[in-house]
């Protein structure tokens, strides 16, 4: 089961900020919120536990970016800045014809 919490984040340009973190069951960080969270709630109470577990964030080791592992590669934008159209998209992935072909199938042609 993944946990998480508040950590405060020193940035790049020396200010701090809290994010929340993400943990594998072995208590290994995987990942963090990209922004900085701010104290929220519905209600006086749970506004007055969210300042509190921010609190708690004060308690902990200070994080930069560079300590949280990357979840997912990153990706190169594309350089043309093109997009394709869905029946484009359907080619490239070898889907044309798919659904036209089970709908021929469907109504017995």
């Amino acid at each position: 089961m993944m946990t998480w919490n508040y950590r405060v984040f020193r940035e790049e340009d020396g200010d701090y900020v809290i994010r929340e973190v993400f943990y594998a069951e072995d208590g290994a960080i995987v990942g963090c919120t990209a922004d900085a969270v701010e104290p929220f709630g519905s209600t006086l109470e749970e506004l007055a536990q969210s300042i509190e577990d921010f609190k708690a964030a004060l308690t902990l080791p200070v994080l930069a970016l560079k300590d949280i592992p990357e979840s997912t590669p990153k990706r190169e934008k594309q350089k043309t800045g093109k997009t394709r159209s869905h029946e484009q998209l359907r080619i490239q992935l070898g889907l044309s014809g798919v659904q036209e072909r089970a709908d021929r199938t469907s109504q017995g042609k």
